[in-house]
């Protein structure tokens, strides 16, 4: 694997587990996002796992539809910092 897809994956996979701690602490189901979302259930969990690669517009709408900045959905070790809508 190239050092660019690695990069790749390993940020796929950061965004994903944010986007799934943000909306579970939400107390929202991926279907509850999706239809915020005017999305597909499915893309939302591909996404949370990390097998989707998503386009940033994708990401400034989920950031919306959770309530938080897009750098929540970035950032590394941001457990604590997950601001409420």
């Amino acid at each position: 694997m190239l050092i660019d897809e690695v990069i790749k994956q390993n940020l796929l996979l950061r965004v994903g587990k944010n986007i799934r701690r943000i909306r579970k602490s939400k107390n929202m189901t991926q279907a509850d996002l999706a239809f915020k979302l005017n999305a597909d259930p499915g893309k939302i969990g591909r996404t949370e796992r990390g097998e989707y690669d998503f386009k940033i517009s994708s990401l400034l709408l989920i950031a919306k539809g959770l309530g938080v900045d897009i750098c929540d959905l970035i950032n590394e070790n941001n457990e604590d910092q997950t601001k409420s809508a």
